[in-house]
Protein backbone atom coordinates (compact mmCIF):
# COMPACT_ATOMS: atom_id res chain seq x y z
CA UNK A 1 0.00 0.00 0.00
CA UNK A 2 1.61 3.13 -1.11
CA UNK A 3 1.20 6.24 1.33
CA UNK A 4 1.34 9.89 0.36
CA UNK A 5 3.21 12.13 1.70
CA UNK A 6 1.85 15.47 2.92
CA UNK A 7 3.17 18.63 0.60
CA UNK A 8 5.58 20.61 2.71
CA UNK A 9 4.87 24.65 3.24
CA UNK A 10 6.93 26.44 0.87
CA UNK A 11 9.79 28.29 2.12
CA UNK A 12 8.71 31.36 1.15
CA UNK A 13 5.29 30.92 2.50
CA UNK A 14 6.93 30.56 6.32
CA UNK A 15 9.05 33.69 6.16
CA UNK A 16 6.17 35.56 4.84
CA UNK A 17 3.90 34.07 8.28
CA UNK A 18 6.84 34.79 10.18
CA UNK A 19 7.66 38.59 9.29
CA UNK A 20 3.52 38.99 9.28
CA UNK A 21 3.70 37.95 13.10
CA UNK A 22 6.52 39.92 13.85
CA UNK A 23 5.40 42.77 12.37
CA UNK A 24 2.30 42.25 14.28
CA UNK A 25 3.81 42.25 17.70
CA UNK A 26 6.17 45.25 17.14
CA UNK A 27 3.28 47.31 16.22
CA UNK A 28 1.88 46.05 19.65
CA UNK A 29 5.02 47.72 21.23
CA UNK A 30 5.66 50.55 18.86
CA UNK A 31 5.81 53.84 21.18
CA UNK A 32 2.78 56.45 21.32
CA UNK A 33 3.29 59.54 18.58
CA UNK A 34 4.52 61.92 21.07
CA UNK A 35 3.58 64.67 17.46
CA UNK A 36 1.34 67.55 18.00
CA UNK A 37 -1.53 66.47 16.28
CA UNK A 38 -3.33 69.77 14.65
CA UNK A 39 -7.06 69.38 15.77
CA UNK A 40 -8.63 72.53 17.26
CA UNK A 41 -10.48 74.43 14.64
CA UNK A 42 -10.35 78.30 13.93
CA UNK A 43 -13.49 79.04 15.18
CA UNK A 44 -11.93 77.67 18.96
CA UNK A 45 -8.29 79.47 18.80
CA UNK A 46 -8.00 82.78 20.65
CA UNK A 47 -7.61 83.92 24.56
CA UNK A 48 -10.07 83.05 27.34
CA UNK A 49 -10.27 83.58 30.69
CA UNK A 50 -12.58 83.36 34.26
CA UNK A 51 -11.26 86.76 35.93
CA UNK A 52 -8.60 89.00 35.64
CA UNK A 53 -6.62 86.72 37.79
CA UNK A 54 -5.97 84.65 35.12
CA UNK A 55 -4.15 87.00 33.00
CA UNK A 56 -2.27 86.74 30.53
CA UNK A 57 -4.81 83.91 30.17
CA UNK A 58 -5.63 80.43 28.72
CA UNK A 59 -4.59 80.83 24.69
CA UNK A 60 -5.79 77.82 22.46
CA UNK A 61 -4.22 76.73 19.18
CA UNK A 62 -4.30 74.13 16.58
CA UNK A 63 -2.61 71.52 18.83
CA UNK A 64 -3.83 72.06 22.72
CA UNK A 65 -3.91 75.01 24.85
CA UNK A 66 -1.18 76.98 27.31
CA UNK A 67 -1.90 78.02 30.97
CA UNK A 68 0.71 80.10 32.58
CA UNK A 69 3.53 77.41 32.82
CA UNK A 70 1.07 74.80 31.90
CA UNK A 71 0.54 72.99 28.23
CA UNK A 72 -1.66 70.44 27.23
CA UNK A 73 -0.29 68.79 23.81
CA UNK A 74 -2.74 67.02 21.66
CA UNK A 75 -1.81 63.31 20.20
CA UNK A 76 -4.49 61.44 18.99
CA UNK A 77 -8.15 62.80 18.54
CA UNK A 78 -11.31 63.52 15.92
CA UNK A 79 -14.18 65.90 15.11
CA UNK A 80 -17.26 64.31 16.26
CA UNK A 81 -19.79 67.89 14.86
CA UNK A 82 -18.19 70.79 16.38
CA UNK A 83 -16.71 68.98 19.53
CA UNK A 84 -12.94 68.03 19.69
CA UNK A 85 -12.66 64.44 20.60
CA UNK A 86 -9.20 64.23 22.72
CA UNK A 87 -8.42 60.58 22.75
CA UNK A 88 -4.72 61.78 23.97
CA UNK A 89 -2.90 64.46 24.78
CA UNK A 90 -0.12 64.97 27.67
CA UNK A 91 -0.48 68.03 30.17
CA UNK A 92 2.99 69.27 31.77
CA UNK A 93 3.16 72.17 34.43
CA UNK A 94 6.62 73.03 34.64
CA UNK A 95 8.59 70.90 37.36
CA UNK A 96 5.94 68.55 37.54
CA UNK A 97 5.89 65.33 35.86
CA UNK A 98 3.62 65.41 32.93
CA UNK A 99 0.12 63.13 32.57
CA UNK A 100 -1.51 61.67 30.13
CA UNK A 101 -5.44 63.11 29.34
CA UNK A 102 -8.54 62.44 27.41
CA UNK A 103 -11.91 64.40 26.90
CA UNK A 104 -13.27 66.76 24.72
CA UNK A 105 -13.15 70.45 23.95
CA UNK A 106 -16.46 72.23 22.70
CA UNK A 107 -17.04 76.20 22.50
CA UNK A 108 -20.80 78.29 23.08
CA UNK A 109 -20.95 81.43 21.64
CA UNK A 110 -18.02 83.34 24.02
CA UNK A 111 -17.34 80.42 26.38
CA UNK A 112 -14.84 77.56 25.71
CA UNK A 113 -16.33 74.34 27.35
CA UNK A 114 -12.91 71.42 28.99
CA UNK A 115 -13.96 68.01 30.21
CA UNK A 116 -10.26 66.33 30.43
CA UNK A 117 -9.68 63.42 32.03
CA UNK A 118 -6.76 61.81 33.51
CA UNK A 119 -5.85 58.77 30.90
CA UNK A 120 -4.84 56.48 34.06
CA UNK A 121 -7.80 57.45 36.47
CA UNK A 122 -10.66 58.32 34.04
CA UNK A 123 -12.56 59.10 36.94
CA UNK A 124 -10.22 62.01 38.24
CA UNK A 125 -10.12 64.93 36.07
CA UNK A 126 -6.97 65.62 34.33
CA UNK A 127 -6.49 69.18 35.80
CA UNK A 128 -8.97 70.72 38.14
CA UNK A 129 -8.53 74.41 37.06
CA UNK A 130 -9.07 73.68 33.61
CA UNK A 131 -12.84 72.64 34.84
CA UNK A 132 -14.93 76.13 34.17
CA UNK A 133 -16.12 78.07 31.83
CA UNK A 134 -13.87 80.09 29.82
CA UNK A 135 -14.99 83.38 28.36
CA UNK A 136 -13.32 84.89 25.07
CA UNK A 137 -11.40 87.41 25.00
CA UNK A 138 -10.60 90.06 22.17
CA UNK A 139 -7.13 91.59 22.11
CA UNK A 140 -7.26 95.30 20.87
CA UNK A 141 -4.56 97.43 19.83
CA UNK A 142 -6.26 100.25 22.43
CA UNK A 143 -8.81 101.03 24.78
CA UNK A 144 -11.99 101.56 23.35
CA UNK A 145 -13.09 105.77 22.45
CA UNK A 146 -16.20 105.46 25.27
CA UNK A 147 -13.87 104.46 27.67
CA UNK A 148 -11.34 107.48 27.37
CA UNK A 149 -11.91 110.77 28.71
CA UNK A 150 -11.34 112.26 32.04
CA UNK A 151 -11.96 111.34 35.77
CA UNK A 152 -11.24 113.55 38.08
CA UNK A 153 -7.48 113.73 38.30
CA UNK A 154 -7.34 110.37 36.13
CA UNK A 155 -6.84 111.20 32.30
CA UNK A 156 -7.23 107.66 30.19
CA UNK A 157 -6.08 108.30 26.38
CA UNK A 158 -5.67 105.21 23.83
CA UNK A 159 -3.22 103.25 24.78
CA UNK A 160 -2.39 104.98 28.46
CA UNK A 161 -3.84 106.67 31.82
CA UNK A 162 -2.39 109.51 33.56
CA UNK A 163 -3.00 110.38 37.24
CA UNK A 164 -2.55 114.41 38.03
CA UNK A 165 -3.05 114.85 41.51
CA UNK A 166 -1.71 118.14 42.59
CA UNK A 167 1.65 119.09 41.33
CA UNK A 168 2.66 115.13 40.91
CA UNK A 169 2.22 113.07 37.97
CA UNK A 170 2.44 109.63 37.19
CA UNK A 171 1.42 107.18 34.04
CA UNK A 172 0.65 104.09 33.13
CA UNK A 173 1.30 102.22 30.27
CA UNK A 174 -0.92 99.46 28.95
CA UNK A 175 0.48 96.37 27.72
CA UNK A 176 -1.84 93.65 26.33
CA UNK A 177 -5.60 95.00 26.29
CA UNK A 178 -8.53 92.14 26.39
CA UNK A 179 -11.92 93.21 26.17
CA UNK A 180 -14.17 91.46 27.89
CA UNK A 181 -17.49 89.91 26.61
CA UNK A 182 -20.31 92.57 27.12
CA UNK A 183 -18.27 95.25 26.16
CA UNK A 184 -20.85 96.86 23.47
CA UNK A 185 -21.36 100.80 23.32
CA UNK A 186 -22.95 101.91 26.78
CA UNK A 187 -20.35 99.84 28.86
CA UNK A 188 -16.53 98.49 28.57
CA UNK A 189 -14.95 95.62 30.63
CA UNK A 190 -11.25 95.08 29.62
CA UNK A 191 -8.02 93.43 31.30
CA UNK A 192 -5.02 94.87 30.95
CA UNK A 193 -1.75 92.51 30.90
CA UNK A 194 1.73 93.62 31.96
CA UNK A 195 1.31 97.14 31.65
CA UNK A 196 3.95 100.01 32.71
CA UNK A 197 3.74 102.05 35.61
CA UNK A 198 5.87 105.02 35.82
CA UNK A 199 6.16 107.39 38.94
CA UNK A 200 8.85 109.58 40.52
CA UNK A 201 9.91 108.49 44.19
CA UNK A 202 10.66 110.96 46.97
CA UNK A 203 14.10 111.59 45.75
CA UNK A 204 13.02 112.51 42.32
CA UNK A 205 14.19 109.31 40.84
CA UNK A 206 11.56 107.95 38.44
CA UNK A 207 10.60 104.07 39.22
CA UNK A 208 9.01 101.34 37.16
CA UNK A 209 6.60 98.53 38.07
CA UNK A 210 5.04 96.26 35.71
CA UNK A 211 1.14 95.78 36.82
CA UNK A 212 -2.13 93.68 35.98
CA UNK A 213 -5.47 95.20 35.88
CA UNK A 214 -9.01 95.80 34.94
CA UNK A 215 -11.02 98.48 34.01
CA UNK A 216 -14.59 98.49 33.88
CA UNK A 217 -16.56 101.59 32.32
CA UNK A 218 -20.59 101.14 33.26
CA UNK A 219 -23.04 104.31 33.18
CA UNK A 220 -20.19 106.65 32.74
CA UNK A 221 -18.30 105.24 36.06
CA UNK A 222 -14.98 104.10 35.87
CA UNK A 223 -13.78 101.08 38.10
CA UNK A 224 -10.27 100.66 38.14
CA UNK A 225 -8.43 97.68 40.21
CA UNK A 226 -4.79 96.88 39.59
CA UNK A 227 -2.16 94.43 41.37
CA UNK A 228 0.85 92.88 41.16
CA UNK A 229 0.76 90.14 38.44
CA UNK A 230 0.51 86.31 39.68
CA UNK A 231 3.45 85.78 38.00
CA UNK A 232 5.73 87.69 39.85
CA UNK A 233 4.66 85.93 43.13
CA UNK A 234 6.92 83.63 43.88
CA UNK A 235 5.77 80.14 45.19
CA UNK A 236 5.16 79.76 48.71
CA UNK A 237 7.82 78.48 50.56
CA UNK A 238 10.54 78.39 48.20
CA UNK A 239 13.54 80.18 47.68
CA UNK A 240 12.49 83.39 45.90
CA UNK A 241 9.35 83.33 48.55
CA UNK A 242 12.33 84.02 51.51
CA UNK A 243 14.35 86.39 49.59
CA UNK A 244 13.30 89.48 52.37
CA UNK A 245 15.19 91.72 49.82
CA UNK A 246 12.98 90.20 46.96
CA UNK A 247 9.64 90.18 49.01
CA UNK A 248 10.50 94.03 50.08
CA UNK A 249 10.80 94.83 46.50
CA UNK A 250 6.88 93.21 45.63
CA UNK A 251 5.43 94.85 48.29
CA UNK A 252 6.70 97.90 46.60
CA UNK A 253 5.34 97.31 43.09
CA UNK A 254 2.22 96.11 44.44
CA UNK A 255 1.75 99.79 46.30
CA UNK A 256 2.30 100.86 43.39
CA UNK A 257 -0.10 98.76 41.37
CA UNK A 258 -2.96 98.95 43.73
CA UNK A 259 -2.57 103.32 43.93
CA UNK A 260 -4.08 102.91 40.25
CA UNK A 261 -7.22 101.45 42.45
CA UNK A 262 -10.64 103.15 42.75
CA UNK A 263 -13.65 104.56 41.04
CA UNK A 264 -14.67 107.80 39.82
CA UNK A 265 -17.03 109.47 37.19
CA UNK A 266 -16.89 110.95 33.70
CA UNK A 267 -16.04 114.30 33.35
CA UNK A 268 -17.99 116.20 30.62
CA UNK A 269 -17.86 119.58 29.14
CA UNK A 270 -20.35 121.67 27.43
CA UNK A 271 -19.75 125.51 26.76
CA UNK A 272 -23.62 125.90 25.80
CA UNK A 273 -24.27 128.01 29.06
CA UNK A 274 -21.08 129.67 29.50
CA UNK A 275 -20.24 132.97 27.24
CA UNK A 276 -19.32 132.62 24.31
CA UNK A 277 -16.90 135.60 23.78
CA UNK A 278 -14.44 137.14 27.14
CA UNK A 279 -15.57 138.75 29.62
CA UNK A 280 -14.09 141.40 32.12
CA UNK A 281 -14.14 144.09 35.01
CA UNK A 282 -13.66 147.40 34.77
CA UNK A 283 -10.28 146.31 36.84
CA UNK A 284 -9.30 144.71 33.61
CA UNK A 285 -9.54 141.09 35.58
CA UNK A 286 -10.51 138.91 31.82
CA UNK A 287 -11.97 135.26 31.31
CA UNK A 288 -11.92 134.32 28.58
CA UNK A 289 -13.26 130.48 27.95
CA UNK A 290 -12.62 128.09 25.12
CA UNK A 291 -13.46 123.97 24.27
CA UNK A 292 -10.37 122.93 26.53
CA UNK A 293 -9.17 125.81 27.89
CA UNK A 294 -9.44 128.74 30.56
CA UNK A 295 -7.84 131.87 31.00
CA UNK A 296 -7.87 134.41 33.32
CA UNK A 297 -5.85 137.03 32.89
CA UNK A 298 -4.71 140.38 34.59
CA UNK A 299 -1.75 143.07 35.38
CA UNK A 300 -1.09 140.93 38.47
CA UNK A 301 -1.01 136.97 37.36
CA UNK A 302 -2.22 134.78 34.25
CA UNK A 303 -3.37 131.38 34.69
CA UNK A 304 -4.56 129.55 31.66
CA UNK A 305 -5.49 125.85 32.66
CA UNK A 306 -7.30 123.03 30.81
CA UNK A 307 -10.80 122.48 31.28
CA UNK A 308 -11.96 119.41 33.27
CA UNK A 309 -15.57 119.54 33.52
CA UNK A 310 -18.87 121.71 33.33
CA UNK A 311 -21.92 121.48 35.58
CA UNK A 312 -24.87 123.39 36.56
CA UNK A 313 -24.94 124.20 40.52
CA UNK A 314 -27.50 125.93 42.69
CA UNK A 315 -26.75 128.41 45.41
CA UNK A 316 -27.05 126.73 49.06
CA UNK A 317 -25.38 127.78 52.27
CA UNK A 318 -23.30 124.89 53.73
CA UNK A 319 -20.95 124.78 56.38
CA UNK A 320 -18.08 125.87 54.67
CA UNK A 321 -19.68 128.51 53.60
CA UNK A 322 -22.55 129.62 50.75
CA UNK A 323 -21.96 127.81 47.75
CA UNK A 324 -22.12 130.29 44.46
CA UNK A 325 -24.31 128.92 41.69
CA UNK A 326 -24.03 128.96 38.05
CA UNK A 327 -21.85 127.49 35.55
CA UNK A 328 -19.16 125.68 37.33
CA UNK A 329 -16.20 124.87 35.94
CA UNK A 330 -13.28 122.08 37.07
CA UNK A 331 -9.90 123.53 35.98
CA UNK A 332 -6.57 121.34 35.55
CA UNK A 333 -3.32 122.38 37.95
CA UNK A 334 -1.50 125.55 36.39
CA UNK A 335 1.10 127.38 37.45
CA UNK A 336 0.49 131.27 37.38
CA UNK A 337 2.44 133.45 34.80
CA UNK A 338 3.53 137.18 34.94
CA UNK A 339 3.25 137.56 38.98
CA UNK A 340 3.42 141.27 39.65
CA UNK A 341 5.16 142.91 42.37
CA UNK A 342 2.33 143.90 43.88
CA UNK A 343 0.88 140.50 43.44
CA UNK A 344 3.85 139.10 45.69
CA UNK A 345 3.52 141.81 48.32
CA UNK A 346 -0.15 141.00 49.03
CA UNK A 347 0.93 137.16 49.20
CA UNK A 348 3.83 138.15 51.39
CA UNK A 349 0.80 139.43 53.87
CA UNK A 350 -0.72 136.82 53.39
CA UNK A 351 1.68 134.86 55.06
CA UNK A 352 3.16 136.79 57.33
CA UNK A 353 -0.63 137.05 58.78
CA UNK A 354 -1.00 133.12 58.39
CA UNK A 355 2.52 133.22 60.95
CA UNK A 356 1.00 135.67 63.49
CA UNK A 357 2.38 138.75 62.22
CA UNK A 358 -0.08 141.91 62.01
CA UNK A 359 0.47 144.07 58.60
CA UNK A 360 2.14 147.03 60.19
CA UNK A 361 4.73 144.90 62.23
CA UNK A 362 5.94 143.65 58.56
CA UNK A 363 9.94 144.91 57.32
CA UNK A 364 9.15 144.61 53.64
CA UNK A 365 13.01 145.69 53.63
CA UNK A 366 14.12 142.64 55.45
CA UNK A 367 14.49 139.27 54.05
CA UNK A 368 11.29 136.77 55.37
CA UNK A 369 11.74 134.06 57.52
CA UNK A 370 12.41 130.25 56.17
CA UNK A 371 9.05 129.52 56.83
CA UNK A 372 7.26 132.42 55.57
CA UNK A 373 9.20 132.12 52.23
CA UNK A 374 8.33 128.78 51.78
CA UNK A 375 4.57 129.83 52.30
CA UNK A 376 5.32 132.30 49.98
CA UNK A 377 6.31 129.80 47.17
CA UNK A 378 3.77 127.73 47.62
CA UNK A 379 1.24 130.33 48.14
CA UNK A 380 2.16 131.89 44.27
CA UNK A 381 2.41 128.41 42.90
CA UNK A 382 -0.91 127.81 44.02
CA UNK A 383 -2.63 131.17 42.25
CA UNK A 384 -4.69 129.63 39.61
CA UNK A 385 -7.68 128.78 40.88
CA UNK A 386 -9.22 124.77 41.34
CA UNK A 387 -13.12 125.96 40.16
CA UNK A 388 -14.97 128.82 38.77
CA UNK A 389 -18.30 129.14 38.63
CA UNK A 390 -20.24 132.00 36.56
CA UNK A 391 -23.70 133.20 37.04
CA UNK A 392 -25.45 134.78 34.46
CA UNK A 393 -27.20 138.26 35.75
CA UNK A 394 -28.50 139.13 32.24
CA UNK A 395 -27.45 138.91 28.89
CA UNK A 396 -24.02 140.66 29.07
CA UNK A 397 -23.52 140.75 32.80
CA UNK A 398 -21.86 138.00 35.26
CA UNK A 399 -21.02 137.22 38.37
CA UNK A 400 -17.53 135.09 38.73
CA UNK A 401 -16.55 133.54 41.64
CA UNK A 402 -12.82 131.46 42.03
CA UNK A 403 -12.63 128.72 44.69
CA UNK A 404 -10.64 127.83 47.11
CA UNK A 405 -11.56 130.64 49.08
CA UNK A 406 -8.54 131.62 50.25
CA UNK A 407 -7.93 133.21 46.74
CA UNK A 408 -9.64 136.12 48.01
CA UNK A 409 -7.42 136.38 51.12
CA UNK A 410 -4.68 136.95 48.81
CA UNK A 411 -6.48 139.32 46.77
CA UNK A 412 -4.40 139.66 43.94
CA UNK A 413 -7.18 139.61 41.73
CA UNK A 414 -10.32 141.16 42.39
CA UNK A 415 -13.12 138.81 41.29
CA UNK A 416 -16.28 140.18 42.74
CA UNK A 417 -16.77 143.19 40.67
CA UNK A 418 -19.53 143.25 37.30
CA UNK A 419 -18.02 141.01 34.60
CA UNK A 420 -19.25 142.82 31.52
CA UNK A 421 -19.27 140.78 27.70
CA UNK A 422 -16.44 142.00 25.85
CA UNK A 423 -17.20 142.61 21.63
Amino acid sequence: MSSRRRPRPRLSLLLSAGLLALAACKDKDKEPSTEALELIPADMHGVFGRSADDAPGLKVGPTGLEFRTMKLTIHEGKMEGSTVRIERATLAWEKLEPKTCTGTISRQGDHLLLSLFDANHPEDKCESILDAQWEAWTELDEIPELMRGRYGALLVEPRAMRLDLDWVSSSLEAGTIWQLPGTNDERVELLVDMATVTRENLDGETETFKCDGELGLVDNKLDARFFLPPSLEPAPGSDAAKDEALMAKLEVNREACEAWRGQADKYTVSLDDLPKQPIATEGGLTLTIAEHEVVLDSAHMRCAQELWKTETVDSRAGWSGAQFGGEAMTLGRAEPSGVSEDCKLKIRIYCEAQAGTAPGNIDTDAEPSEGVQICMDETERGLCPERITVREISNTRFAVNLEPQWLNLVACVDPTAEFQLQP
